[in-house]
């Protein structure tokens, strides 16, 4: 790592709660106790030692280690209930989390891990971006949720939430880089529910004005492909590489079968194979072409097509044949041509880790994303959200660039959840105090080693 930025836990912590410190605070100063970065601080800490739920967490703090740990890993000098984080995270308005992404963000471009892992095609970034629910209730609502009603009811109503969330990603990196979500939530002062379409014109506005000079290439599904959006992104000054399917775009798929008679197609298809014991074919067809109508209604809007077919076929037991295949279909406002439609599709196809490296990380691999840590009567669900999607860029940060997480890690067997597992045991069993992150790590990766340096101290 270079650029003289550290993406170490304890550096990156300390950064978050200077920022928390500057939030605004609208309790009585004659009666705060505890600081608004401790209650902020804390929360953060919750998804950042995977606790499982909100009591879990409190119950486990009322044990004096674990609060001394919680000092020199997180620096929290007074750890608040359940009930008073609920309250006082509630009353915290959400966009006041959006410059913590952003300081965090600049961290990773400061240390070059940004360009050195994530930038593509002389120094873009894609930024994968989809939607997701994260709590849902038939009784328990606020005013910003969501509503809609029960399937063959007419009375019965579901409460939910949604978020648009975005991430810098990379073909071939395991790793993600998220940046702030956008709540897709009732707005203020609307009765109507809120769409993703709309809240993804927040999140752009929201992205753009956060990172205005990031040479982004926008990944999404088909329900973005609109003229609308295409629009905005010009305005933005922003790439992209957008799904599309027959279905929900006719008017390009009938000018496709049009050009197909008029041999305007390029088709390249390349042939390989692939397997160690089962040797497999692998067909690979790409078709393209530049300046093909997205629709009828702007006759100036011309985008760039790719369609990409995968066909691996291998011969199974007993003989028989067997075959499995890929479909995906793409506009973009790049150029496409024999050399680059190759990288195009990876590229289009790296749109998917927001589903697998993000939203799956979040809900099966500790951070218990579906779980009601608190629903509030404002804004405490969507915060708890922001606050462990922070979590999960600290631990994305450090996969990257600090080398005590990966020898940590490698000492784990390389699996992510006994890395937790590690993590947390030690937070609450350790008998010596956990005095930094640096310590954590050392603890796991050298257990040995600082056995010995312990014991020489006392001696």
């Amino acid at each position: 790592m270079s650029g003289g930025t550290s993406l170490k836990a304890d550096d990156l912590i300390r950064s978050l709660k200077d920022q928390f410190s500057q939030f605004s605070d609208r309790r009585d100063p004659l009666r705060i106790e505890i600081p608004m970065e401790d209650f902020l601080i804390s929360g953060f800490a919750m998804y950042s030692l995977k606790f499982p739920s909100l009591l879990n967490f409190e119950t486990e703090m009322k044990d004096k280690r674990n609060f001394s740990n919680m000092k020199g890993l997180f620096g929290v000098e007074r750890i608040p209930s359940d009930t008073r984080m609920r309250e006082v995270v509630d009353e915290v308005e959400t966009e006041e989390l959006r410059p913590c992404f952003k300081k965090i963000f600049a961290r990773a471009q400061r240390s070059n891990i940004l360009a050195n892992e994530f930038s593509i095609w002389s120094g873009h970034y894609l930024l994968s971006v989809d939607g997701t629910g994260y709590y849902s209730s038939d009784s328990i609502c606020c005013e910003q949720c969501l509503v809609k009603k029960v399937r063959d009811s007419e009375t019965e109503e579901l409460y939910h939430h949604q978020m648009l969330c975005g991430a810098i990603v990379k073909p071939g990196n395991k790793n993600v880089i998220p940046v702030c979500p956008e709540a897709i939530q009732k707005q203020d002062g609307r009765t109507k529910n809120d769409c993703e379409r709309n809240a993804m014109k927040r999140f752009l506005l929201k992205f753009r004005e956060d990172h205005p000079k990031l040479k982004t290439i926008l990944l999404t599904d088909a329900l973005h492909a609109t003229l609308p959006n295409l629009d905005i992104l010009e305005i933005m000054g922003m790439n992209y590489i957008l799904s599309v399917k027959p279905g929900s775009h006719e008017t390009l798929f009938k000018g496709i079968e049009k050009w197909e008679t008029l041999n305007q197609i390029r088709t390249v298809v390349k042939e390989d194979e692939i397997g160690d014991k089962v040797k497999k074919k692998r067909i690979r067809e790409y078709r393209f072409t530049n300046q093909i109508l997205l629709a009828n209604a702007d006759v100036k809007r011309a985008v760039n097509f790719l369609d990409f077919v995968e066909t691996i076929q291998w011969v199974g037991k007993h003989g028989v044949l067997k075959e499995k295949r890929v479909h995906y279909s793409w506009v973009t406002d790049l150029s496409i041509f024999d050399s680059n439609c190759e990288e195009f599709a990876r590229a289009g196809r790296t749109r998917w880790k927001i589903e697998n490296e993000t939203f799956n990380t979040l809900k099966n691999q500790g951070y218990e994303f579906e779980h009601n840590f608190g629903h509030g009567y404002k804004n405490l669900s969507v915060n708890m959200a922001h606050l462990m999607m922070l979590a999960f860029l600290v631990d994305q940060l450090q996969a990257l660039g600090c080398s005590s997480f990966r020898r940590a890690f490698v000492r784990a067997h390389e699996t992510i959840s006994r890395l937790w597992e590690y993590i947390k045991s030690l937070h609450t069993f350790f008998p010596v105090q956990l005095k930094n992150w640096e310590m954590l790590y050392g603890v796991i990766f050298e257990p040995d080693e600082w056995i010995k340096v312990e014991n020489l101290k006392r001696e």
